[in-house]
């Protein structure tokens, strides 16, 4: 294989500065970048990773033993380990065991010959017998080990709480005799479990039967229940693949009464009508693991030495209960926008029809005739549930919702269901709340991460504009960097746009625009209450916007979903969305742009809250069953499921689910983006104020200028002409 020196040579470039583009560091030339990079391809000159990392010291890898990767909760534990890692570069060396001894003191033998950041162990092993060392940060999950080295780490859950909690299910559902099908004692997490199990239901005079046996022997066990004499009313399963060899076995003697399962399961998305599910969230485990690697790894890990840890997470929990059956045949009405949440919410409707006796008539229409129809329920409505536009809610929220009751004991969990952060815009009127948040959405700033970070293009920008790529903070920076990105100002972009603009529809093209103004801090409002857009930062925005046009496509778009494919197929560098309509990107199946894109906050620092609010018409005589579907749509299950088809319901607990987290990353940190989001201009001395109308008004002006057939004075001025007459009087 070709050295460094055979590509120095052949390239005319000295050996360190080869090092340097090899190893990504240093100051180089973008020509020289490009130079090196093609010479040592044509070689074929192939990285030595594992010795590069050797001669810096500790290798950039973290080494995870398991028992089994087989089993769901160990899969879950390396998957979040590995969607953290990988994004710091950090490679995962996975062995397993299988709950043997000598096998595990091999692995970890192996495992330190490595020179690893961190080793991730689930032991077998009840005592350390020198293998652990002090020399290398152990990370021990789920299982204690006596004798842990001083500066290792344990995790785990609360196992002893969740034996507690299935037993008292177990009694609270009236179950008398059961089956516990256990694990090998001898583990701390298993001891803890089948202790906490055998306490309530021996305080509570159940009988209770252990069937332990290690996972090769789960199957015969599973038969041993089924084919006992006692006649078990339910079977306590200490994981998900123990349920399902109790599914299995069953199917060979179908006649015989099958228990009530209750597993003690990794965390997962989904209805299993045969399993009462007891949840716990492996992947975050992972996750969290993985944090506190990094952190370890930092600047600072030098002057903070590692201390003996012992991390209890929280327990998920059990999968939600059902909601009780309505008793008699009812159907409400739901009006709706229709979008990627609507979607999501009536391919569940059948189930909560199944639970509840209650059919939906769900109406979906678009976003025009949406606020229409909204208006003629102020004085009539067809409609039980209404949802209706956030920056309509003051509008019309106490004019079309019946006020819901605080002190309602349904209200109060509703409540404590979603993102607090959210109440208040898509909630209240006046103090009073009428409605709760549905497909809340935020404007976010969607970015190829591979661009952004490839060293050429690094480079390449450097030497143009003599500073750094960096995710824009201004919308002056955004535009830099758009242009960059746009082949027609630079033949060597990657991307054909660096940007995408949305003005094909009014509300459209103000959405757009609106974080730009907002940006330079001024209002639409004058000392006296009056609108007033003919002002010099309201000119600057629109030549900022018309900047932007300039890196965009020349494509009208006439909803989000439109642009938001374009850039999941690799033509933009760069996209503000907002938040609800991001999915598109995943499920576009011509996508080429999952697991290349990173997310910030708009530039400027001022996105448009968006999304609707859902409430209880005034008019409906059938508050009960409406209830009901409230309850179920915020209820955890059906808020992670339907986020997880691509649309989103704001449960706090879905920054939880690891699941959708891998799918949608940016809805991890939602509380966080809402933060800054803003929709509503308000004021006191202008009662005639519409949010929507003003919209409208402004959207118009903005779509005709970058349309170019009105020049923005004029349009401005005709803008400023309806909003006297629209709200200046």
């Amino acid at each position: 294989m070709p050295t460094i020196k055979d590509i120095a040579a052949k390239a005319g470039v000295s050996h360190g500065t080869v090092s340097n583009v090899l190893n990504k560091r240093g100051n180089v030339s973008a020509e020289k970048i490009q130079l090196v990079e093609r010479i040592a391809k044509e070689m074929g000159y192939k990285m030595n990773v594992q010795a590069q990392q050797l001669r810096a010291g500790t290798a950039r890898r973290v080494c995870v033993i398991v028992p089994k990767i087989s089993l769901k909760c160990y899969n879950d534990l390396y998957t979040g380990l590995e969607q953290v890692l990988r994004e710091h570069d950090i490679s995962i060396e996975l062995i397993s065991t299988n709950n043997l001894e000598r096998d595990e003191e091999k692995a970890v033998k192996k495992a330190l010959s490595l020179n690893p950041m961190a080793v991730v162990v689930v032991s077998s092993l009840l005592k350390n017998r020198g293998v652990f060392t002090p020399d290398t940060r152990f990370f021990f999950a789920e299982r204690k080990v006596k004798g842990m080295p001083e500066n290792s780490v344990y995790i785990s859950f609360g196992f002893e709480q969740a034996g507690r909690d299935i037993a008292l299910k177990c009694i609270g559902d009236g179950h008398q005799n059961v089956a516990l099908l256990c694990e090998n004692s001898i583990y701390s997490n298993n001891k803890s479990f089948m202790n906490g199990v055998v306490d309530v239901l021996e305080d509570d005079n159940c009988s209770c039967k252990l069937f332990p046996g290690d996972d090769s022997m789960w199957f015969n066990k599973a038969f041993d229940i089924l084919g006992s004499k006692e006649e078990f009313d339910a079977v306590i399963a200490m994981s998900q693949e123990d349920a399902d060899y109790l599914k299995a076995a069953h199917q060979y003697n179908p006649d015989k009464k099958m228990p009530v399962i209750y597993a003690l399961t990794s965390k997962r998305i989904g209805i299993d009508p045969d399993v009462c599910r007891y949840e716990l969230n492996y992947k975050l485990m992972g996750r969290n693991i993985a944090g506190q690697i990094i952190h370890a790894g930092g600047e600072d890990a030098e002057a903070a030495p590692a201390k003996k840890q012992q991390i209890i997470m929280e327990n998920d929990g059990f999968y939600e209960k059902s909601l009780p059956s309505a008793g008699k045949k009812e159907s409400i009405c739901f009006l709706t926008i229709q979008n990627l949440t609507s979607k999501a919410i009536g391919m569940l409707l059948p189930s909560f029809t199944r639970e509840t006796g209650i059919e939906v008539n769900m109406i979906e229409v678009s976003y025009d005739e949406h606020y229409k129809m909204a208006q003629t329920c102020v004085q009539n409505s067809p409609y039980d549930l209404v949802r209706i536009d956030m920056a309509w809610m003051t509008e019309l929220g106490d004019k079309i919702y019946r006020p819901f009751d605080g002190s309602s004991s349904s209200v109060q969990w509703l409540r404590q269901q979603i993102l607090p952060s959210l109440s208040e815009n898509y909630s209240m009127v006046h103090g009073i709340q009428y409605a709760f948040p549905l497909d809340a959405c935020v404007q976010i700033l969607f970015y190829r991460k591979d661009l952004f970070e490839d060293e050429l293009i690094k480079r390449e920008f450097f030497e143009k504009y003599k500073r750094r790529l960096e995710i824009p903070k201004t919308f002056e920076e955004y535009n830099e960097v758009a242009r960059f990105f746009t082949r027609k100002e630079n033949p060597d972009s990657r991307t054909r746009y660096g940007a995408v603009t949305s003005y094909g529809r009014t509300f459209l093209a103000a959405c757009d625009f609106l974080p730009r103004f907002r940006e330079l801090k001024k209002d639409i409002f004058d000392a006296r209450g009056n609108v007033n857009i003919l002002i010099p930062e309201m000119k600057q925005a629109v030549r900022n916007y018309l900047d932007t046009c300039r890196y965009a496509g020349s494509a009208v778009y006439q909803w989000w979903g439109e642009p938001t494919r374009q850039f999941s197929e690799g033509s933009t560098a760069m996209h503000i969305v907002f938040s609800n309509y991001a999915s598109e990107m995943i499920h576009n199946p011509e996508s080429k742009v999952v697991g290349r894109i990173a997310y910030d906050t708009v530039p400027g620092g001022q996105p448009l809250s968006g999304g609707g609010s859902v409430g209880i018409s005034r008019f409906s005589k059938k508050c009960d069953a409406c209830m009901s579907f409230l309850q179920w749509l915020y209820r955890k299950d059906i808020a992670e499921t339907i986020t997880y088809l691509g649309g989103y319901v704001c449960n706090r607990q879905i920054s939880r689910n690891m699941d959708i987290l891998e799918r949608y990353p940016w809805l991890e940190n939602m509380e966080k983006s809402f933060e800054p989001g803003w929709r509503l201009y308000k004021h006191d001395r202008n009662p005639d104020f519409n949010e929507f109308l003003f919209e409208d008004i402004l959207g118009k002006a903005i779509r005709s200028i970058a349309s170019g057939i009105e020049g923005m004075d004029d349009a401005l001025e005709k803008a400023q002409a309806e909003c006297e007459q629209a709200f200046n009087r």
